[in-house]
């Protein structure tokens, strides 16, 4: 591929970045603002001849990359979109696949991670692009995984409960836990109000 092919395709995957960041009904108003800055900052980086000229391939792979970062790191119909679209324009753009990494290592990267298949499994695994790429056996597998995922934090939370205290060994984990419940609408599921204000109050008052 040529130097200005590669310039294209980039600038083309930024239009379609850009469409999907003003459609997006999950991206907070900051957030939008700061991909749409970072999307306007590369094409003025690439639509200058006096600066593609002296741009190199390495530097023009870290813009792409740039772009990509969160379409690679995070788990939604918004990001099953983005890819869509790329791979419709045939486009030779490598995509990591945080699903494949939960496969791999049965459990998902981060904890945003695990918050994003938690919200959009349900919707994500009857697409097409989803059952032509994971066979049901995967499938199957994913929902085990998130199932034991949910599992494994509601009983950290509520064994911090039963003690009244956090762990210091625990404390991260504990903020992740809470972020993934308040996150994925699962409190009430779980827990009283009064147990979950209760959980807010141990988790101000900790002491390291």
């Amino acid at each position: 591929m040529t130097k200005t092919e590669k310039i294209g395709q980039i600038l083309r995957t930024v239009e379609i970045h850009e469409k999907i960041v003003n459609e997006s009904t999950e991206m907070e108003n900051d957030t939008k603002s700061h991909f749409l800055n970072l999307s306007e900052f590369i094409k003025s980086c690439l639509n200058d001849k006096s600066k593609t000229e002296k741009l190199n391939s390495y530097q023009i792979n870290s813009l792409k990359n740039e772009l990509l970062t969160y379409w690679n790191e995070t788990i939604s119909m918004e990001t099953e979109k983005f890819w869509t679209e790329v791979k419709n324009e045939k486009f030779n753009l490598e995509r990591k696949e945080p699903l494949k990494f939960a496969l791999s290592k049965n459990r998902f990267r981060n904890v945003e991670q695990g918050i994003g298949a938690r919200k959009y499994w349900n919707s994500l695994k009857s697409l097409a692009s989803i059952q032509h790429e994971y066979s049901d056996l995967e499938i199957k597998k994913i929902d085990q995984i998130i199932f034991e995922d949910e599992k494994k934090r509601i009983g950290i939370l509520k064994k911090c409960l039963a003690k009244k205290k956090i762990p210091k060994s625990q404390y991260l984990k504990f903020g992740e836990c809470v972020a993934y419940f308040g996150n994925c609408g699962l409190f009430e599921k779980y827990l009283t109000e009064k147990e979950v204000t209760e959980l807010y109050t141990i988790w101000e008052n900790f002491k390291s």
